[in-house]
């Protein structure tokens, strides 16, 4: 309890000591973390002095008249604290001393339950207040922070997704690597993550969300997600992930590719390094590929801008504090390449940085969909009691002046993808009549190994037809997972059940991609030889 009350006390001393960690856009895998922020709070704008109104000497103010604030808007919507401020105004009308206002008795009552309840009670506070600004300022304790730093600088596994806040749910937003194991999974982008392996997660943060899908590599787990109003299981395996962000080379026909998954320490040094390959090679037409980009550190944005975009401006960063305002400039007098950029709805925060300089300066084009919209920037504090909070702090502004916080950059060139079942065709067939057990080889092995790879059940050797260990787990929890008894055999029931699951999967027809190649002479048919 001493505790608690000398945080209380503190509270200036520690206000005034904060130190700014980090303030860079925010992005969040499930292998790692970049730290940041996307929204920021609406400012309520003042009403400019009409010099033409004339002043009425007569005129009085309403003493009942009150400006209603967003505060007041919000705390209303709420029954809890309509409840509470109601009863405290009773309280204050009848109580025998008449010098407490409602206010007081509130206030008080806040203090005396914190008191009361100790640092689980100050903690749920602050978080529930950071966390009611947007959706991603927030507040850690001391061990939830030591345990998220922990684990940049650890081995573990994850799926390959990237996450980001999106209200009460962690949303699926982005994945680490082009054909990932995760999507071939099942994932979508756009699924919210319901619950993990039967716990359900609505309402956590993506910490939370994150420490329970990392673990042991090779196993499985079971993450239930809400994708057009119906929940659907879906079982991915947690494998190592390649951190890279960059990768890209030449296609046919001297057109450049370089897609970034996400801004992080390494992307400026692996852009600048595939970017110098394909200059050296004297391609000058370069699809640059940021679609499902959440976004990540703004000066790594920057500094990919500075290496493509002419001479000037490449965003405006705007703070409360206009003193700390600050623009990056690129003075790049020969631009390197024509650009066609590719994004999408999930184009996010530092992305759009880099998508916006290359639209406004007329060096490339957009093409794809209209990207998410979120401009903001956010710091991490620390706290004396090694407590930890995060906060929106500042926005960015576009090379031209447009602010596209909840609003996103609309494409030169609108197109969209479509999905389409899966072509079965090339892949080798069961034969529905033969049961094969560990130590068996033949065809049926080798179908069951191409399935439950695509599927993400099973992760090794793909070189021979050998009935190994190693496919015996991943049928096994295939079958718990269909209703079959796990046995580890590949009896016909699995076949068939096989067969029929890896027929439902879906592929992406990727008609941006396709359209981007056109735009620079491309023939579609050699991107897919």
């Amino acid at each position: 309890m001493k505790k608690l009350i000398s945080i209380l006390l503190a509270v200036s001393s520690i206000l005034a000591s904060m130190t700014a960690l980090a303030a860079d856009g925010d992005i969040v895998s499930d292998y790692g973390s970049a730290d940041g922020g996307y929204y920021t709070a609406a400012a309520t704008p003042t009403p400019s002095a009409d010099p033409d109104a004339t002043a009425d000497p007569n005129a009085t103010e309403d003493p009942e008249a009150e400006e209603t604030s967003i505060v007041d808007e919000k705390l209303r919507d709420t029954v809890e604290y309509q409840a509470y401020e109601m009863i405290a105004g009773y309280i204050a009308e009848r109580y025998l001393d008449d010098s407490y206002t409602a206010e007081d008795i509130m206030e008080l009552g806040l203090a005396a339950y914190l008191v009361e309840n100790g640092d689980e009670a100050l903690v749920a506070l602050l978080k529930a207040a950071l966390q009611s600004l947007d959706d991603y300022s927030d507040f850690y304790t001391y061990d939830e922070y030591v345990e998220y730093t922990n684990e940049l600088n650890k081995t573990f596994y994850g799926l390959g997704i990237n996450m980001q806040q999106n209200g009460e749910y962690v949303e699926i937003v982005g994945f680490v690597e082009e054909n990932s194991l995760a999507e071939q999974s099942g994932f979508k982008i756009g699924d919210k993550i319901v619950a993990v392996d039967g716990i359900n997660v609505v309402g956590s943060s993506i910490t939370e969300v994150r420490n329970l899908i990392v673990g042991e590599l090779g196993t499985t787990v079971i993450i239930t997600v809400e994708r057009d109003g119906t929940n659907v299981e879906v079982t991915g395996t947690r494998t190592a992930v390649n951190d890279s962000t960059v990768s890209g080379g030449i296609l046919e026909g001297n057109v450049g590719y370089i897609k970034i998954s996400s801004f992080s320490s390494n992307t400026v040094e692996e852009f600048t390094e595939i970017s110098s390959m394909i200059k050296e090679e004297g391609v000058r037409n370069l699809i640059l590929d940021l679609r499902n980009n959440p976004g990540g550190l703004v000066v790594a944005a920057a500094d990919i801008a500075k290496q493509i975009i002419p001479e000037g401006k490449i965003i405006d960063v705007k703070y409360r504090d206009e003193t700390l305002d600050y623009t990056y400039y690129s003075e790049l007098k020969e631009t390197p390449f024509r650009i066609v950029t590719l994004v999408n709805e999930n184009t996010a925060s530092a992305a759009e940085i880099l998508a916006s300089s290359i639209q406004d300066s007329g060096v490339g084009i957009l093409m794809g969909e209209q990207t998410y919209g979120k401009a903001v920037i956010q710091s991490t504090y620390s706290l004396l009691n090694g407590m930890v909070f995060k906060l929106t702090i500042g926005q960015y502004v576009t090379r031209n002046g447009n602010e596209i916080d909840h609003v996103g950059l609309t494409p030169d060139i609108n197109v969209s993808n479509y999905t389409k079942k899966i072509d079965t065709t090339g892949y080798t067939k069961f034969d529905f009549l033969t049961p094969v057990s560990l130590g068996s080889s033949g065809t049926n092995v080798t179908a069951a190994k191409e399935r439950l790879s695509i599927m993400g059940y099973y992760i090794g050797n793909m070189g021979n037809d050998v009935f190994n260990t190693d496919l015996a787990e991943a049928i096994k929890t295939f079958q718990r997972e269909n209703g079959l008894t796990d046995s580890g055999v590949l009896d016909i029931p699995t076949q068939i059940r096989l067969k029929e699951r890896f027929e439902q999967l879906e592929t992406t027809v990727d008609i941006q991609m396709q359209e981007a190649y056109k735009y620079f002479g491309g023939n579609v048919d050699n991107l897919y030889e």
